[in-house]
């Protein structure tokens, strides 16, 4: 099992790959996590379970979306950053059951303060952090589904002579992969992306980890709670909302919350509800190694090897030659969203490494701006 506590290995075949490689101290370094988390659903359990809150404060706001719903837009700030970055603004896109009121969440923001990042937002998905949906639409990362553009024109309306960076985990990651592969994306203030845990491609993934370990230690839950937020209200208004735009695309809600696995879900949910035949074709539309190509900023994804919700295997690494702004940053241990580095306390690797690539990326951005 020591055979785990390896060097990452990175992929790509671009300038911003040969910058990490020459410039990061940390992809030279061997990535040990304790001998209890080698395992990947124990990395889940103990990260999960026992890693504490940063020292940080959150500044709630909400951003009014186009179509007339509304999102979380918070703020993350401490007392303890400095301002190296000050000419950057950090989106942050968390994962599916993350938000700016999850550890997993605030870590990221919180290393990334410390790291000189001081302005930083997190873009959370629609119907999290108790904001009632208010219209006909919810999260999803595809085309017009997607509210990454408008997190971005708010930063850029606010900050206009900042550059913005996009930080991603698991579902959010997926988000900015699909803003930056549309034509929009290719704006000067966009500066490029990290992320990590991202699932490459998800029909496969999705088949693989719905029986075992993995099911009852993450799909389970995963499951339950994304039943939960469809399902619930917080107000009359969102209630009739919900009730009316789910008749509408003739969606049972107690045939939906008989489902027993990502699959019944999506096919019962989902893809009726933005329109698609079958959970195949939501998986197409959606996964990353299918629009990867038309990325044109600097991108670097940071995935383990073991992490069981977004296999390897999935990886389309020509694809990752092929595309100069695409590096794949990959540790032999990890888990999914996880990356236990230490136990007394618990701390992630995460929090090294993602800090370290975006100030890896934004030293690149500038060098070759001033190279033009």
């Amino acid at each position: 099992m020591i055979r785990k506590w390896k060097k990452p290995t990175l992929y790509g075949s671009g300038a911003f790959k040969n910058f990490l490689e020459t410039r990061s101290k940390l992809i030279h370094e061997k990535y040990c996590p304790p001998l209890i988390c080698l395992n990947p659903g124990m990395q889940f359990f103990v990260r999960t379970k026992y890693e504490k809150a940063p020292p940080v404060q959150i500044v709630k706001e909400k951003l009014s979306l186009s179509d007339g719903g509304v999102v979380a837009f918070d703020r993350i700030t401490t007392d303890k950053g400095c301002d190296t970055f000050e000419d950057y603004v950090v989106l942050i896109s968390p994962g599916l059951r993350e938000s700016t009121h999850s550890v997993k969440a605030l870590s990221m923001a919180h290393s990334l303060l410390l790291k000189g990042f001081p302005n930083i937002f997190v873009l959370n998905q629609r119907g999290s952090c108790s904001i009632p949906m208010m219209s006909k639409k919810m999260s999803c990362a595809f085309g017009e589904w997607n509210d990454t553009r408008e997190g971005i024109a708010n930063i850029e309306s606010r900050f206009p002579e900042k550059k913005i960076l996009l930080v991603g985990a698991c579902l959010g990651a997926m988000f900015i992969i699909d803003y930056l592969s549309t034509e929009e994306a290719n704006r000067p203030s966009i500066a490029g992306a990290v992320l990590h845990s991202c699932n490459w491609e998800l029909k496969t993934a999705a088949l693989k980890v719905e029986s075992g370990i993995n099911y009852e230690l993450f799909i389970k839950g995963l499951l339950k709670d994304t039943i939960n937020r469809i399902s619930k209200y917080s107000t009359e208004d969102e209630r009739k909302i919900k009730d009316e735009w789910f008749n509408e695309k003739g969606i049972d809600m107690d045939y939906v919350g008989q489902s027993k696995s990502m699959w019944d879900l999506e096919n019962r949910f989902l893809a009726p509800l933005i329109d698609l035949p079958n959970p195949e074709e939501y998986y197409k539309r959606v996964s990353p190694i299918y629009k990867c190509h038309k990325v044109n900023k600097p991108l670097v994804v940071i995935n383990s090897r073991d992490d069981f919700m977004a296999p390897f295997e999935n990886f389309n690494l020509p694809e990752f030659n092929k595309n100069p702004n695409l590096t794949l940053w990959s540790t032999a241990a990890g888990g999914h969203v996880c990356f236990v580095d230490k136990l007394f306390p618990v701390t992630s690797y995460l929090d090294k490494a993602v800090p370290e690539c975006a100030h890896l990326l934004c030293d690149f951005v500038e060098k070759e701006d001033s190279g033009r």
